[in-house]
């Protein structure tokens, strides 16, 4: 075999695995502008996933164990309403999501279909709260981080499902949509 087509060894696939880790979480909502010894840690003990259309990367109704951030690709949140599967955001590249179950335990109430192959970054809630037992003084900030990217992505579904919906909804003070 040829030099040129020599894998790279194991640890060169670690390091370059926690460089890049590293970089994603920095350029998260989450994680964003956090020390680098605390995303060191989280780039550490997060998992690269891929999944491709038709896999699940959240099914509702089971145990919320892991936030994740999709690194590539797009997928749809989708939520089971009377027997059918109502569509309440789209993610896009970039997107933190499943950040409640850093926080407590708790059964999914909505899942996540990717519409394209993704690339996910994985974070366990157990991984989570032994960074935070770690690191006691960085704990409001991400907290506050997590509930307000919680808040903003409620704003953003309700306001999806209004634009999808525009008949079901009745409008006070306003002309007829």
């Amino acid at each position: 075999m040829s030099s040129s087509m020599k894998t790279e060894n194991p640890a060169t696939q670690a390091e370059c695995k926690l460089t890049c880790d590293f970089e994603v979480l920095r350029q998260s909502p989450v994680f964003g502008g956090a020390d680098s010894e605390v995303l060191k840690l989280f780039a550490y003990l997060a998992a690269r996933k891929k999944y491709r259309v038709g896999d699940q990367i959240i099914t509702e109704g089971t145990e919320a164990e892991k936030a994740y951030y999709l690194i590539s690709g797009t997928a749809e949140v989708t939520m089971s309403h009377r027997g059918n599967e109502v569509i309440l955001q789209q993610l896009q590249p970039q997107t933190f999501f499943g950040e409640l179950a850093l926080l407590a335990q708790f059964k999914w109430f909505f899942s996540v279909h990717p519409q394209e192959e993704c690339e996910v970054l994985e974070i366990s809630r157990e991984s989570f709260q032994k960074i935070l037992e770690k690191f006691p003084s960085k704990r409001d900030k991400l907290i506050e981080k997590i509930v307000q990217l919680r808040v903003q992505r409620l704003s953003e579904q309700t306001e999806f499902m209004l634009d999808k919906m525009p008949g079901a909804y009745v409008f006070r003070g306003a002309a007829s949509i």
